[in-house]
């Protein structure tokens, strides 16, 4: 009987938990919609870029946000009034040696400080066409698995979930 009235707790805990999850999609701000979609660091042209994706239904204003590699004293300060619509991309460039080909990490942070989003090691020591791309527009499980070294993209999707 014990054994019993436990199990039947146990599922009760359970259905009466499962009315109150709320998916994570809602109870994040619209600005965890946005996130570093494709990098290039080490380029044939000179052209270093982040590119960002706004995955969410809302327009997010990033003025002031910063996109900052490993050296922080290459940080990128985002110009006033810049938006992006939403399920759109937006590239950045900065100077030609933003980036250190033999690895790097590349931060993106509100005007506020808030980490918003951060690439794992990235390094790229062929100066050439292929750039650091999600696998799937917007997709971000913070892990490395969700990069691949790849012919490059700007400001167009890399892949999405059908």
């Amino acid at each position: 009987m014990h054994l019993k009235n436990s199990l039947l707790f146990g599922l009760l805990a359970v259905i009466m938990l499962g009315g109150t999850v709320t998916p994570v999609l809602s109870q994040s701000s619209p600005e965890m919609g946005i996130v570093i979609n494709e990098v290039e660091i080490n380029p044939s042209n000179g052209a270093e870029f982040v590119e960002l994706f706004n995955s969410s239904s809302q327009s997010i204003d990033i003025s002031g946000w910063t996109i900052t590699p490993s050296s922080t004293w290459k940080k990128y300060e985002i110009t006033s009034n810049t938006v992006i619509e939403p399920n759109s991309f937006m590239a950045f460039t900065h100077h030609s040696s933003w980036f250190k080909d033999f690895g790097d990490t590349i931060s993106l942070a509100t005007n506020s400080g808030e980490l918003i989003d951060q690439t794992p090691l990235l390094a790229d020591q062929d100066n050439d066409g292929n750039t650091w791309q999600r696998n799937t527009d917007g997709l971000d499980t913070d892990s490395k698995s969700d990069w691949r070294l790849k012919m490059m993209s700007p400001k167009s999707s890399n892949g999405k979930i059908i």
